[in-house]
């Protein structure tokens, strides 16, 4: 992408967009393009430039404001002049390998403690979205809120006692999936894989191994009709239908994004409602969510609320891309809600 570290278009002006992610994020490129096209300078970088690449000098001012400056040797952003953060998908922070464990321990808590303790006290700013806020959108509690702004929620159960799972799929007629409670990815053996829904069998209900930790277990939607997903940016609902076909995929469409069939969709006023609400009680601007429609596919089947992503993607779905890159662009220009 051209001009990815802010570069008007109109002329060198200070940039007031603070933009954090990855190097290679093709998500953020389409926004940031559209940033460059409007001749809004931004500055991109990320969390693991530092503190190699970039450097935070900050000095707390009488009247309790920061003032300094985040740089790197090609450019900058002045602290009193950010409007906008948009905290895309950071990676964590880098040091030498010359450090020891515990030298790197301590110097990734000493600048978790600087930069986002500095950029969040910045006044007027606008974020998309605050990293705690992300932090804080744990399945028990998106489920929890969701519930009480009015949306469906499937039956949930989150427990180490093998003895309380077949109860629970008794109440929920023998059809019973489980899910992380984080991301999916993990590595193991020096290799990547996925942990994606997954339905539990009977002869399974009283594994043992369920007391190793906590595990998440939902009444799976035997009559789904299709799913959807809904990006959300500062209350404006983009929803598009998800449509797999029989196979891996019907359970858990990650298991095959590529087979999908995307369609125009819409949700009824309650359910927009309701995803606004959780929006606004869980303190999220950004946010992608994923709801299975139950029924015969007409469109007036139950919506029940299975996931909400506050860092989730949107740029692999044609029919949104460009609307959703213009509203988010149009945020962060703006810089208020």
């Amino acid at each position: 992408m051209p001009h990815t570290h802010g570069q008007s278009t109109r002329g060198t002006v200070v940039p007031r967009v603070l933009v954090i992610t990855y190097a290679l994020d093709p998500t953020a490129d389409f926004v940031l393009r559209e940033l460059n096209e409007r001749g809004i300078p931004f500055w991109r970088t990320d969390l693991s430039d530092f503190p190699n690449r970039s450097t935070l000098t900050a000095e707390l001012r009488p009247e309790g404001r920061w003032d300094g400056r985040m740089y790197d040797e090609l450019r900058g952003i002045d602290l009193s002049e950010v409007r906008s953060v948009w905290w895309r998908k950071p990676t964590p922070y880098a040091f030498p390998g010359t450090m020891s464990e515990p030298e790197r321990h301590f110097a990734a808590s000493q600048a978790k403690g600087a930069l986002p303790g500095v950029l969040g006290t910045l006044p007027g700013t606008l974020w998309v979205n605050r990293p705690e806020r992300n932090a804080d959108c744990t399945k028990p509690a998106q489920l929890a809120v969701a519930a009480r702004a009015g949306l469906r929620v499937p039956e949930t159960l989150i427990t180490n006692d093998p003895a309380a799972v077949a109860p629970f799929a008794a109440k929920c007629g023998g059809r019973i999936v489980t899910k992380v409670f984080g991301g999916i990815v993990h590595t193991e053996g020096g290799k990547r894989g996925q942990l994606y829904t997954r339905r539990v069998p009977p002869d399974q209900f009283g594994n043992p191994r369920i007391g190793l930790t906590a595990h998440l277990f939902q009444r799976e939607i035997t009559t789904k009709a299709y799913e959807i997903r809904v990006t959300a940016v500062a209350g404006r609902l983009f929803p598009v239908a998800l449509h797999a076909p029989h196979g891996p995929a019907r359970l858990d469409w990650r298991r095959d994004s590529s087979s999908l069939a995307h369609t125009p969709a819409e949700l009824p006023s309650d359910v927009a409602h309701g995803i606004r609400t959780l929006l606004r009680d869980l303190g999220l601007v950004y946010a992608a969510l994923d709801l299975i429609v139950d029924g015969d596919g007409d469109g007036d089947g139950t919506h029940y609320l299975i996931d909400v992503n506050p860092g989730g993607q949107w740029a692999w779905i044609d029919l949104t891309r460009e609307a959703i890159t213009h509203a988010l662009a149009d945020l962060l220009e703006k810089g208020t809600l």
